[in-house]
């Protein structure tokens, strides 16, 4: 199918419809961040079982938040400054709420990531001598600024709202937003391991850049590419996974744009062949937020109880139990929340409850 091209800069489509495949990919990327952050004393355990779907979670949620930016999920899409407010606040509150959760309940952690860049701040608040200047630094990185957010999971939110604000512009460089954003993937084209996330990576910009780039054309449009070769981005996975494992630091941009589009096609054929199972993943997909905020806290909280200190295979079996249960009860207590509190999800899941999905 032939696509047109615009170089002018287009108004968006108002509005956004689910669509099944993208929900279940969201489903599918979600579960695989917990896998990661999970993965606490078998560190081959998964590159093993998801080793090229792990390098495009985060893509895949930066190039998403971009589609729907540029595409006028969120309100009319041009220099205004309403709508820049309303899109970034919706995101900062939650993102907020998040990062002082894990302030309160896992900030001076050992198994927090960076816990030495949020120890001045604990000290200072304890009564130590440090200057207060130290003090707010340290606590600015715990949300994201400087430093890498106490909430670990959260960077690529802080970079989506940063991004947010930058967006108008990016979208009138028209059809040029493709090689700018191709040039900022470049800097991490052959990278070992990653640029740190203390502040916005020039990577993080390049995906929301090709995101921004995609919402040039519809998701059917993007559907009727992708489906006819997903069969076999699904099967070029098996090997794929064997070669990374025998080459364990490799971490590149290639690998990452292979992956995004086997994540991508696992997703619609779970939608085309096993259409029930597809069905009910995508009504998790709202979820999806509350899993982001709260995952990596329900990790650190049980790793400082000792409750998953075991190791070896019986580490690996409880690998595979713990993850889909972390999701699974992050999921009921959203859908509770939907239920009975449903004027907190804007808070607390970035999302918003139509009057009809309340029952």
């Amino acid at each position: 199918m032939h696509m047109q091209q615009d170089s002018t800069v287009q108004p968006p489509q108002s509005g956004a419809r689910r669509v099944a495949w993208v929900d279940i990919a969201r489903v599918y990327a979600a579960i695989i961040i917990i896998a990661n952050h999970l993965n606490l004393f078998s560190p081959d355990l998964y590159r093993t079982l998801w080793a090229q779907f792990l390098f495009a979670r985060t893509p895949f949620f930066l190039i998403l938040a971009a589609y729907f930016v540029g595409r006028g999920a969120f309100g009319t899409f041009r220099l205004n400054q309403l709508f820049l407010i309303k899109r970034a606040r919706f995101l900062f509150y939650p993102y907020l709420l998040w990062c002082t959760a894990a302030l309160v309940l896992t900030g001076t952690s050992p198994h927090t990531p960076h816990v030495e860049t949020f120890a001045p701040f604990f000290a200072w608040l304890h009564g130590g001598s440090l200057p207060w200047t130290d003090a707010f630094k340290a606590l600015a990185k715990c949300y994201g600024l400087g430093g890498h957010p106490v909430d670990a999971p959260l960077w690529f939110l802080r970079d989506i709202i940063l991004f947010t604000f930058i967006a108008p512009l990016l979208m009138r460089l028209g059809k040029y937003v493709l090689p700018v954003g191709l040039v900022l993937l470049s800097f991490n084209f052959f990278a070992q391991g990653d640029l740190g996330h203390d502040w916005p990576t020039p990577d993080s910009l390049g995906f929301f850049c090709l995101g921004l780039f995609l919402s040039r054309h519809s998701l059917d449009e993007l559907h009727a590419i992708i489906r006819p070769v997903a069969a076999f981005f699904a099967a070029v996975l098996i090997p794929l996974t064997v070669w990374l494992i025998l080459n364990r630091d490799q971490h590149s941009i290639i690998l990452v744009m292979i992956g995004l589009v086997s994540l991508i096609s696992v997703a619609m054929l779970t939608e085309d062949h096993l259409p029930r199972i597809g069905k009910w993943l995508a009504q998790l997909a709202p979820a999806g937020f509350l899993v982001f905020g709260a995952h990596h806290i329900i990790i650190i909280l049980l790793q400082d109880s000792g409750w998953i200190s075991c190791k070896g295979w019986l580490w690996d079996v409880t690998w595979l139990v713990l993850v889909p249960a972390i999701y699974a009860i992050i999921c009921a207590v959203f859908f509770l929340i939907r239920k009975y509190a449903p004027a907190l999800l804007p808070y607390v899941a970035g999302y918003r409850v139509k009057p009809a999905q309340r029952a």
